[in-house]
């Protein structure tokens, strides 16, 4: 069989700082470990902050200049759909790794569309049910005008709902460019006392948030709940105060099963590094390319034979069964509850699995009300800015 010619898009992200090179080595992990003697060609492109006319663009390229037969990219949910007509005119498969900022709808859907994500829409609406029937009263969410732009809020505020919540009191900090500044935030939960509170901050405003938090000792009676990239294993926070914090994820560096832990230490093994969450997604999606090139044996393969085998494919990798289909969507892992606490022995704060939800499908009616309502225009995927 001839080499398999992939194209990657890569987005900027000022979070993981390192995106491009933990995705890859992700990927090529898996297909060392799979089939260690398959031949591929892979051209990356550069998507700025995955911007509807940057991966057009790249897109275009890929198809028609560098005649690729699979595009993987980080792209967000919106953008991918978007560009549809341009995958399916050149029957070319796409597989979209992402966050999952976005709520996936009915219109996502293509033979030639894969999707494989962390899904945090559903991480939310688990989070607000979870602690509004830990901590009762009513919740409050702390977050900035760039996380309003996702469907995450809405997610919280629907799961926390469903415990009994009788109001959500939401405040929001407009500021997005030059310091942070996040004590306005800080203020209101002092002045208006909420049973939980929930924070959607990243970057420097959420190491700003919790320094202010954990400073200040009113607020040490408030239950706080965060985006898990706020105080994730992988970024290595190492302050101590930063403990009790609780977060919800399909997925953790911690969690115990045999398939999560063979990948964390085949990873720390090659790489001497810890997977983050993208090195997890891209070590998913090489083991389903893994599993359609088996199925494939010595046959040559079009795009449109490449598509179905990807559409057929299911593995087992660190969160569970692997299926990338969006004929229907497949977003079915379960949602990890998590605790930090501070390991002593690696002088970091770590997020120990407290408890598990099935969370709730893409197509429950109300989620899909929060899909539809978002109007913000945000067009990169979660955490790429």
């Amino acid at each position: 069989m001839r080499k398999l010619r992939i194209g990657f898009l890569y987005p900027y992200s000022g979070v993981f700082t390192k995106l491009k090179n933990d995705f890859r080595l992700g990927f090529e992990l898996a297909l060392k470990k799979e089939l260690p003697s398959v031949e591929i060609d892979s051209i990356a492109e550069f998507i700025n902050l995955g911007d509807y006319k940057s991966v057009e663009k790249a897109i275009n390229k890929l198809i028609t200049f560098d005649e690729v037969d699979l595009i993987i990219g980080i792209v967000g949910t919106k953008v991918i759909i978007n560009a549809r007509e341009i995958y399916e005119k050149y029957k070319v498969p796409v597989i979209v790794n992402n966050l999952g900022g976005y709520i996936p709808t009915y219109s996502f859907r293509s033979e030639y569309l894969f999707y494989n994500s962390l899904d945090l829409w559903k991480s939310e609406w688990t989070m607000g049910k979870w602690a509004q029937k830990q901590f009762g009263g009513f919740p409050a969410i702390s977050m900035s005008i760039y996380e309003a732009g996702y469907n995450l809020h809405e997610c919280f505020r629907l799961g926390s709902s469903i415990s009994g919540a009788p109001f959500l009191k939401m405040d929001l900090t407009k500021k997005m460019t030059g310091e942070p500044d996040t004590f306005p935030l800080i203020n209101s939960l002092l002045k208006h006392a909420p049973g939980h509170a929930h924070v959607l901050l990243s970057g420097k405003e959420g190491a700003q948030f919790l320094d202010y938090y954990k400073k200040t000792s009113l607020l040490n009676g408030i239950p706080i709940s965060v985006n898990p990239f706020m105080i994730d294993d992988c970024l290595e926070i190492k302050d101590k105060a930063v403990e009790h914090v609780f977060s919800a994820c399909t997925w953790s560096y911690l969690l115990e099963n045999q398939q999560n832990r063979s990948f964390v230490d085949n990873y720390e093994g090659a790489y001497s590094r810890n997977p983050n969450a993208y090195s997890m997604l891209a070590y998913e999606t090489g083991l389903i390319i893994c599993e359609a090139l088996k199925s494939l044996g010595d046959q040559s393969y079009s795009g449109e034979i490449l598509a179905k085998k990807l559409a057929e494919a299911i593995s087992e990798g660190p969160r569970g069964k692997v299926q990338i289909s969006t004929m229907p969507v497949n977003a079915n892992h379960p949602v990890y509850i998590r605790e930090s606490f501070f390991d002593h022995k690696t002088a970091t704060v770590k997020n120990n699995v407290i408890d598990v939800d099935g969370g709730v499908s893409w197509d429950n009616p109300d989620v899909l009300t929060a899909a539809y309502q978002n109007e913000s225009g945000w067009e990169n995927p979660y955490l790429c800015v």
